[in-house]
């Protein structure tokens, strides 16, 4: 029975990775508002795989699998009304299973949700323009509105629950799901039903998806002799990108302070946010990783920055996620520079993807990253040494607080 086959291969390997996950060495990946994790491996056949837990006396399926095999025979043969096809039936199990671990970052993903998803690497995709997040009741939820972008100029709110999506809801349905129903072709509409603090009613907010190109580096000098550098992303290059700006603004003249504005930057490459954070510290923890079991891995800063002695402050908000986070919490226990604005989004953990053999992924979580005086990053996000909101308002009228306090810090008139 081919379908039975397909089944028992998935739930294998799935089994295998979550037992003993292979990380290839040096090897770091791709984080993102909804997840940081390492670069993905095509996942070796069933007869290559390693040892896996059997049912006692039966050497080909893991303990109590029979019980699910009598759940699928009896509903095939019993079931009045249409039945699903057999691979809709087979990726339903597995998205339950994986549920079960209670994680929203582990998480099983059809194939072309996995070819959505890969965009993201290409820095640019077709979507609305914000980050968002799980909440602890399982919801989905704005995390934060990019400046400029659909989302924003649709109305849309930091802490907006998104109930459905073109009137589907979202209950129940793992982040990657909700966001592959968020995302769509750039000129296409998609209604949001929004559940606001404050706001008796759900309601429905009409917005216009279109294509987020991430400019992933932007420079110019402020009045006082202030550099100002952003980051959208830690994609491959953001080091050499960084310091070739800095350069830049360097030549224009005296450099008297820098802000690195790392808003809304939602990660990256683990091994870019290493070398982004040594541009500011020779020498120094940047992160360290806490895998299962407790083992830890320091990162260290590499030495040969080109910011080393400039004052610089660092922009924050609550769309800083997971590398951004690290670059963040690195500069602020290292004593290097202040934090200014939000607190962060608090995206700390690490997953492997997996690419199975029919294109669809499988993202585990297999360890998490820690502030270099080992606060956790998680759940907890970090806090801003000084605390400055930026407000739907400000956006509005094209006001930045947060950046004029970097700018009166480094300047010394605040």
């Amino acid at each position: 029975m081919a379908v039975r086959d397909l089944l028992k291969a998935v739930v294998k390997l799935i089994v295998m990775m979550a037992l003993a996950l292979v990380v290839v060495a040096g090897a770091f990946g791709v984080g993102y508002a909804s997840g940081s994790m390492r670069p993905g491996a095509q996942v070796p056949p069933p007869a290559a795989a390693a040892s896996i837990p059997v049912a006692p006396g039966n050497s080909k399926e893991p303990a109590g699998f029979g019980v699910f095999w009598e759940a699928w025979t009896t509903v095939e043969s019993q079931f009045y009304g249409t039945i699903p096809s057999e691979q809709d039936r087979v990726y339903g199990a597995t998205r339950g299973m994986v549920a079960t671990y209670g994680d929203p970052n582990t998480a099983f993903i059809e194939p072309k949700l996995a070819s959505i998803f890969r965009e993201d690497i290409s820095g640019s995709f077709e979507g609305i323009g914000a980050s968002v997040r799980m909440n602890e009741m399982g919801q989905v939820v704005i995390a934060e509105p990019f400046v400029g972008q659909p989302a924003a100029k649709a109305g849309l709110l930091r802490g907006d629950v998104i109930l459905s999506v073109d009137k589907k809801s979202l209950d129940g349905m793992s982040l990657y799901e909700a966001i592959s129903l968020i995302r769509g072709q750039a000129g296409t509409t998609v209604v949001l039903k929004v559940a606001r603090q404050g706001v008796d009613k759900p309601f429905d907010v009409s917005v216009v998806r279109a294509r987020i190109e991430n400019k992933v580096v932007d420079s110019k000098m402020l009045p006082g002799d202030i550099g100002y550098v952003s980051l959208s992303e830690f994609s491959r290059g953001a080091s050499s990108k960084i310091a070739d700006a800095i350069r830049s603004l360097e030549a224009e003249g005296q450099l008297k302070g820098l802000v690195l504005d790392l808003r809304d930057n939602p990660g990256g490459l683990l091994d870019e946010a290493g070398l982004v954070a040594s541009q500011f510290i020779d020498k120094g923890a940047v992160t360290i990783e806490r895998e299962k079991g407790g083992k830890e891995q320091v990162l260290e800063a590499q030495p040969g920055g080109v910011a080393l002695d400039v004052p610089l402050v660092v922009l924050v908000n609550q769309g800083s996620a997971s590398a951004s986070e690290i670059v963040a919490g690195a500069i602020k226990e290292n004593g290097r520079g202040k934090l200014v604005g939000e607190q962060t989004f608090g995206k700390g953990t690490v997953q492997m993807p997996q690419t199975l053999s029919d294109g669809s992924e499988l993202r585990v979580t297999i360890a998490e990253w820690l502030t270099p005086n080992k606060e956790q990053i998680n759940g907890q996000g970090i806090v801003p040494d000084i605390v400055v909101e930026r407000t739907q308002a400000d956006f509005v009228d094209g006001r930045d607080p947060q950046l004029d306090r970097a700018v009166e810090s480094l300047s010394g008139t605040k």
